[in-house]
């Protein structure tokens, strides 16, 4: 058996790099603090290559609900094409604050725009950047992408989640033979702890550590919803299952709280939840 180069998957939640309820607000707090960790990984040479996803936080979600870009072509809805465009560009525009965040700190990265790869044939989901990755990775590159509109065949379009980004990749690398790389485990960084379960009406705890079978026996705590057109938690946990059945653990853990990313991508200890 041919031995892969280990690669980790890191999230950086919108949640967590923007206030999704006010449209095109930035956290510079926070993406400074994340950047500077992933930043520090990077130079680490025996540490595994990193690729990066984003969600769309406050630039893509409010575009999008107030036009209902999710539920895809609606003729009753005024300048709904117009709207679609318009939620693309204003993603763009938080993935270039991030990739010039990078380059700021003289790190190679280079954004692949997912819409570009990524495009829906009748009930199959085609991804074309599969090598456009691994040959990021070949080269030192990290490669990011992020959740984007998806346009269909059928004259249709809809949203593609950053998490739904992440299995595609993952399914990708897992069903190649050629690959050198095979992935390690993914990282998601949001404003959460990890899954918090309710013990009562007050009471709640984060589980630190859950098997995929498990999941769906688990009394999450609510939290009031900001705007998401991907359905926030449950909508992750729906990729975040198929993407364990893949053998690819996966790590929830508190973006917001100092150097917990950079432990996370060491393997050290900390306040998280992974699924196995």
């Amino acid at each position: 058996m041919v031995n892969k180069n280990p690669v980790i998957i890191v999230k950086l939640g919108g949640s967590i790099l923007t206030d999704k309820n006010i449209p095109n607000s930035i956290k510079e707090k926070e993406i400074k603090s994340l950047i500077s960790q992933i930043s520090d990984n990077y130079h680490i040479s025996t540490q595994p290559k990193i690729i990066i996803i984003h969600g769309a936080g406050s630039f893509g979600h409010p575009l999008a609900n107030s036009f209902s870009i999710q539920n895809g072509l609606n003729q009753n809805i005024p300048n709904q094409i117009l709207g679609l465009a318009k939620t693309h560009q204003s993603v763009r525009k938080l993935n270039n604050k991030i990739i010039n965040s990078f380059l700021g700190k003289n790190i190679p990265v280079l954004s692949l725009t997912t819409s570009s790869i990524f495009y829906q044939e009748g009930t199959n989901l085609k991804f074309t950047g599969f090598n456009h990755i691994e040959s990021l990775l070949d080269i030192g590159i990290i490669p990011i992408l992020f959740g984007d509109i998806l346009i269909h065949d059928s004259n249709n379009f809809s949203i593609l989640s950053g998490d739904r980004v992440i299995y595609e990749i993952c399914n990708s690398f897992s069903s190649s033979n050629n690959t050198k790389y095979r992935i390690d485990k993914i990282i998601f960084c949001f404003d959460k702890d990890g899954l918090i379960i309710s013990n009562g009406e007050e009471d709640s705890s984060v589980i630190p550590i859950i098997k995929l079978k498990d999941i769906d026996l688990l009394q999450l705590k609510t939290f009031e919803d900001s705007i998401d057109v991907t359905g926030n938690i449950r909508g992750k946990l729906h990729e975040i299952k198929k993407i364990c059945k893949l053998g690819i653990p996966v790590q929830l853990i508190n973006g917001q709280k100092p150097n917990l990313l950079i432990k996370a991508l060491k393997n050290e200890k900390i306040l998280s939840t992974l699924i196995k």
